[in-house]
């Protein structure tokens, strides 16, 4: 029997940070903040200085500004490139007052909920190399706006770690899972070296760079920052995915199957359409967290040189083992079979 914390039940809104990012973006193009929320539908109360705006009324922010500042500018680069970490508050203070790039990284992901609403995050370490792996969220964000806000957090991204860790752009390497756009050479002057076409949108670069010390570090700084941090988490109630915690842990591979959302509705004493809700209400749907348990199992038992890649597929709940190749290399950017190579332990 499970105990369930109560939830929001509001859908996420974004923070203010962004849409002030954005309209000052216009504003350097000559468009008053005003005529921009005007032509956006959003009041003036809802504006700069005003509370978060919900996701509907952002995105609908990003139309207008895209159509008023034409195809040659990537609204997204340039957004994020304008949100260095001392700009993100208590987190970003955090962040800069890591020991290392290792325990930045690591805050990140613990917050995300704050500022990475409608994308999902994941940090991994494969032959030396770190890469932060994005994906928008279908649920909240259309497709029609998903390359503008991955080009904003790739953006935010590569100008925090290009100044808190002081790496060179040449370092990073920014991959897109989209087809090169007209601005391409903006975004590069911008991001360094840029990728368009492949198969993940991600930031790579040397995972031994994450060992350095960060020029800031305080403990003093840091602690405090943290605390400042968590009253936050508690005031705004949104501890982080503590119902998608609660379906990942019940999300777990038996008899070659998952159990399916009613059964994990039924075990969390909610019926499904709450269950639906309440997922909704963190940005997600049940079949997004399925696909994480997917990934998490695939790669334990790619790990077993025993199975072959069509068995891993079938226990996962793959009929076709093409549609489980297609899967993971949307995952991890390679094949089961090129994981399980690059993965292999070494023999002594």
């Amino acid at each position: 029997m499970h105990t369930l914390p109560k939830y929001a039940s509001a859908l996420p809104t974004v923070p203010a940070l962004f849409t002030r990012s954005y309209l000052g973006l216009a504003e350097e193009h000559g468009h008053a903040t005003a005529e921009v929320l005007r032509k956006a539908g959003i009041s003036s109360a809802q504006g700069p200085a005003g509370p978060e705006l919900a996701m509907e009324q952002y995105l609908r922010l990003l139309d207008t500004i895209a159509e008023m500042l034409g195809p040659g500018i990537s609204i997204g680069t340039e957004m994020g490139w304008r949100i260095p970490p001392a700009a993100l508050g208590a987190l970003g203070t955090a962040v800069l007052s890591c020991a290392t790039g290792h325990d930045a990284l690591a805050l990140c992901r613990r917050f995300w909920d704050f500022y990475g609403v409608g994308v999902a995050l994941d940090i991994t370490t494969v032959d030396g190399v770190c890469m932060l792996q994005f994906q928008t969220l279908p649920s909240l964000v259309p497709d029609r706006h998903r390359h503008k806000v991955l080009e904003a957090m790739v953006a935010g991204f590569v100008r925090g770690i290009t100044s808190v860790q002081r790496v060179e752009p040449k370092q990073l390497t920014v991959w897109f899972d989209v087809e090169e756009p007209a601005y391409a050479d903006s975004v590069r002057r911008r991001l360094g070296i840029v990728r368009w076409g492949m198969p993940i949108c991600c930031i790579r670069w040397p995972a031994h760079l994450l060992d350095d010390p960060l020029p800031q570090a305080s403990k003093l700084a840091l602690d405090d920052a943290l605390r400042q941090c968590e009253q936050a988490e508690r005031l705004l109630g949104k501890r982080m995915n503590e119902i998608a915690e609660l379906v990942r842990c019940e999300l777990v591979l038996h008899d070659d199957s998952y159990p399916g959302l009613e059964t994990v509705a039924e075990r969390l004493n909610m019926s499904t359409r709450t269950l639906r809700r309440r997922l909704q209400g963190q940005g997600l749907r049940f079949i997004d967290l399925l696909h994480t348990a997917r990934r998490r199992d695939a790669l334990s038992l790619l790990a077993h040189p025993a199975l072959e890649v069509a068995q891993i597929a079938q226990m996962l709940g793959y009929a076709d083992p093409a549609n489980f190749t297609r899967a993971f290399r949307q995952w991890t950017g390679l094949t089961p079979r090129a994981w399980r190579q690059a993965h292999r332990p070494t023999q002594p």
